[in-house]
């Protein structure tokens, strides 16, 4: 196997595991009992600005978000949303807590900031449904 078919196989499985962590966090948020008023509730006693509408758009964006990475469509537009939902993570609730995610801190969420950038950088990878769908690379 070639060198070059196995790192888009690797971005294929990295872009799948970034999908569906971000589709279930969205999912929580959207569909379990609580989860978008505690959502809201949280960001409000962190100081992001709206919190009611800023729960439902990171809610949206990590469902739906979540559910394009793993199909690999829009993939690099999607990472790019979700690269500013993380980074507002990382230093709205995250940066000030230290390291440890046991401790509140940011190593889940540069860990998940780091695969978007690469899938931002490299796009969806070998086996992807935007490539069935479209044929500009930009939307896959």
């Amino acid at each position: 196997m070639a060198k070059n078919s196995f790192n888009q196989w690797s971005l294929t499985l990295l872009r799948a595991v970034l999908g569906v962590i971000l589709a279930y966090h969205g999912y929580l948020k959207l569909f379990v009992p609580g989860g978008l008023p505690g959502t809201a509730a949280f960001f409000a006693q962190v100081g992001i600005p709206m919190a009611n509408v800023s729960a439902v758009v990171v809610a949206f964006a990590e469902f739906f978000g979540g559910l394009f990475l793993l199909l690999g469509m829009v993939t690099k537009w999607t990472a790019l949303v979700l690269i500013f939902e993380m980074l507002v993570a990382f230093f709205m609730v995250h940066w000030k807590n230290g390291l440890l995610v046991s401790k509140g801190g940011y190593e889940f969420v540069l860990l998940i900031l780091a695969g978007l950038v690469v899938v931002l950088v490299n796009g969806a990878g070998k086996l992807s449904v935007g490539k069935k769908f479209f044929k500009s690379k930009n939307l896959q």
